[in-house]
């Protein structure tokens, strides 16, 4: 048996490939670095000290948090998915870490110890990747935080989501700080992932106004996404060739017209351009891979071909955070919420600032109808965020299934854009018995439906919410016609519940899913 005390005292450790720099938490191999977080490391130091054996999850809690903590299954989960992502190792087929449900973890993979004299220190040479920090990809990934209201006289209840919204603003501050400070030197070194050749610029100039463009998409205050388009085709002017700024431009296209604010049509047929010149400069770019999988999802509705984009970013660059994040929405679509749940917690952990995905996992706890824990998790967010209107949304359908009517009427003027998809409007007055008002939603969206807007899906909803089965099923086949980008959600969709024994519901869903 490998004794923990040769684990505690080995400056290095080898396994499989890898190198583990015990003391500074270094994993070396084929010429790249990677350093882990704290907890990560204990976790690794712990199972190499027990190789073939379960660790228990009740030790690794200890090891962690000798003083306890309150939710120390969600946060063992976390610091093991995290350990996962910089082996590259895979829950379901693992080389390394196997998962015993409910008991613990077992490393399975071939230990040996450092040769003597073999070096602490990685080469000098060799280029480090810090998965504990940011990075030229995810650095800009820091939405504008702005100050939360008064937490004074929220009580004890309401301080447990009071915390997260005080870290939003504290961690905004501290990726403000990175960003002001270390932008230029990374952007220099031009830090590449693996497939990465030809993705970057060599263009200073190019390359700060594709950061900038990353940061316009991420903000919530406001639509910055004419912005950030306008920032990368000025990059792409600078570069025509850089791979990376063309995804981008593809991904921020395809957002905007699911979005509703360009017609869907005209957003993809720019967002299908700009993904196929992404992989057209470099076949192997996983954000080219991803953006493409978005426009073949939402627009096209082949979600097959969308999972082959995905599987291919995936084999490319399994630490493209944008990538788990369109595959959580595709598993999202097609009813595999467990898996959807763990791939946006995978693009969360690679890039924690991501308003982005903050909406996507609160939409994933509504779709799969745990209302009480979605509105707990948005609170926080509005707090700090009182212009996210995609979390507000959240909040306002959660409310409503909880039935809580009132407040959810009460969350509606709180909102700064009336996007046309919405259709929380109308589904608000008709279930509060406000029938006149809930029709002239209908109008409204209907009106946005001659302006190019997919807009089906939620007229559909509203008729159902006032019982209207017949309207309901006609706007709900135009929804295949105008791409409405929600028609993905129906599987799930707690407002369809009143078309689900319809024919026109069956219809839909072979349709759909043929």
């Amino acid at each position: 048996m490998y004794d923990r005390t040769q684990v505690i005292d080995s400056t290095e450790i080898q396994f499989d490939g890898w190198r583990l720099l015990t003391r500074s938490g270094e994993l070396l191999r084929d010429g790249t670095t990677y350093r882990l977080p704290q907890q990560p490391l204990r976790v690794l130091l712990e199972l190499l000290a027990h190789p073939g054996e379960v660790v228990t999850r009740e030790r690794l809690v200890q090891v962690l948090w000798p003083k306890g903590v309150v939710d120390f299954d969600n946060s063992l989960n976390a610091v093991v998915r995290k350990l996962r992502v910089a082996l590259g190792d895979d829950s379901g087929t693992p080389r390394y870490i196997e998962t015993l449900p409910r008991v613990g973890y077992r490393f399975i993979g071939s230990i040996a110890p450092a040769a003597p004299g073999q070096a602490d220190a990685p080469s000098a040479t060799s280029p480090s990747i810090d998965t504990s920090a940011a990075t030229p990809g995810t650095m800009q990934s820091a939405d504008s935080i702005q100050s939360p209201r008064s937490i004074r006289g929220f009580g004890r209840s309401r301080l447990r989501w009071a915390i997260p919204a005080i870290a939003v603003v504290l961690t905004g501050a501290s990726v403000a700080w990175w960003y002001a400070h270390q932008a230029r030197p990374l952007a220099a070194s031009s830090i590449r992932r693996a497939g990465d050749a030809g993705a970057r610029s060599s263009s200073q100039h190019a390359y700060e106004l594709y950061l900038d463009g990353k940061f316009q998409r991420s903000r919530r205050d406001i639509n910055a996404n004419p912005l950030a388009i306008e920032s990368f085709q000025a990059a792409l002017r600078e570069d025509p060739y850089f791979a990376d700024a063309w995804a981008a431009l593809s991904e921020t296209y395809t957002g905007t017209g699911t979005q509703q604010f360009m017609p869907l049509a005209q957003a993809m047929e720019q967002a299908r351009s700009a993904a196929l010149r992404a992989l057209e400069l470099n076949p192997k770019l996983a954000s080219g891979h991803a953006a493409l999988g978005l426009i073949l999802m939402y627009y096209d509705l082949d979600y097959a071909a969308a999972e082959k984009q995905y599987l291919e970013a995936r084999i490319n660059d399994d630490r493209y955070a944008r990538l788990w994040h369109g595959y959580a929405m595709l598993r999202g679509f097609q009813g595999r919420t467990d898996e959807a749940l763990d791939y946006i917690g995978r693009a969360r952990e690679l890039e924690p600032m991501t308003l982005l995905y903050t909406s996507t996992y609160a939409n994933l706890l509504y779709y799969t109808r745990r209302y009480q824990d979605a509105i707990e998790y948005v609170q926080p967010v509005l707090a700090s965020q009182p212009r996210f209107d995609q979390v507000r949304s959240v909040l306002i359908r959660a409310l409503l299934e909880s039935g809580d009517t009132k407040g959810a009427l009460d969350q509606l003027p709180l909102r700064y854009s009336e996007l046309p998809m919405l259709s929380d409007d109308g589904v608000v007055f008709a279930r509060s018995g406000r029938r006149d008002e809930a029709l002239r939603q209908v109008e409204r969206l209907e009106r946005h439906a001659r302006e190019g807007y997919g807009v089906a899906y939620e007229v559909a909803i509203v008729h159902a919410a006032l019982g209207q089965v017949e309207p309901a099923c006609a706007a709900l086949r135009r929804a295949l016609d105008d791409r409405s980008p929600t028609l993905g959600w129906l599987r799930l969709d707690p407002r369809m519940d009143p078309l689900r024994k319809s024919a026109c519901y069956a219809e839909m869903m072979q349709r759909l899913y043929r």
